[in-house]
């Protein structure tokens, strides 16, 4: 693609191809821009000529530091004074909880000792069998079992030889 060269060797935009402008440039009616085109502002180098300009002394500095240094620490006391009421906040509500339930639990505990002893009174298991039907026994019997004919040995196991041993000693 050719491109026309200026005087100095720069590419002179203004004349290059169509085919080697981006797409978007196509049709457009902006003015071409110059490689040559000078900037708004200028920089000169140099130092400042007039003293006018007051420079603060090394002592209002070191005081200024020192101002700064000290609002850091009582700003860092201040979080940590904060940080510190906030947990003494929280652990006072988890001991006023702890409290109310250790209360409860008491008071529950009260009410079951009553309730117990309640149950546990014959008048009350008296009056309870009266309501269900029951009637207290009018006569009562012994019944005697005879011994035990099972047999077991030294280890524990059932033994079906002492145990026929011991049923005809019975008879």
């Amino acid at each position: 693609m050719p491109v026309a060269r200026g005087k100095e060797g720069g590419i002179d935009r203004s004349r290059t191809y169509r085919s080697s402008r981006p797409s978007y440039l196509h049709g457009s009616s902006a003015p071409a821009v110059s490689g040559d085109a000078s900037s708004d502002f200028e920089v000169i180098p140099g130092r400042r000529a007039s003293a006018d300009v007051e420079v603060l002394s090394e002592r209002t500095l070191r005081a200024a530091r020192i101002a700064v240094a000290v609002a850091l620490v009582v700003a860092a006391v201040c979080c940590v004074r904060v940080g510190l009421s906030a947990a003494s906040v929280t652990s006072s509500i988890a001991v006023d909880d702890l409290g109310s339930r250790i209360e409860d639990a008491r008071s529950y505990g009260s009410d079951l000792e009553v309730q117990q002893s309640r149950l546990s009174n014959s008048e009350h298991i008296r009056v309870e069998a009266e309501n269900l039907g029951m009637v207290p026994p009018v006569g009562t019997q012994a019944v005697v079992l005879a011994p035990d004919v099972v047999v077991v040995d030294e280890e524990g196991n059932l033994s079906l030889a002492g145990s026929v041993a011991a049923i005809a000693e019975q008879e």
